[in-house]
């Protein structure tokens, strides 16, 4: 299993367009309290575990 997601990754397990997944990802840096997300530059890397924990939640 990959330690990192992409955007393409959680749309794709999420099965929405990029658009809302990088709109959850925002949504997830402005709350705090979703899942981590890590910036580098422009791109967006979520750690899988925390993501998953939290998809669990739901």
């Amino acid at each position: 299993m990959k330690k990192v997601l992409t955007v393409k990754d959680i749309a794709g397990m999420l099965e929405v367009c990029e658009k809302t997944a990088y709109s959850l990802i925002r949504q997830a840096l402005t709350k705090g309290d979703m899942f981590k997300v890590i910036k580098v530059g422009r791109l967006y890397k979520i750690p899988t575990e925390p993501f998953l924990n939290w998809l669990d939640e739901q």
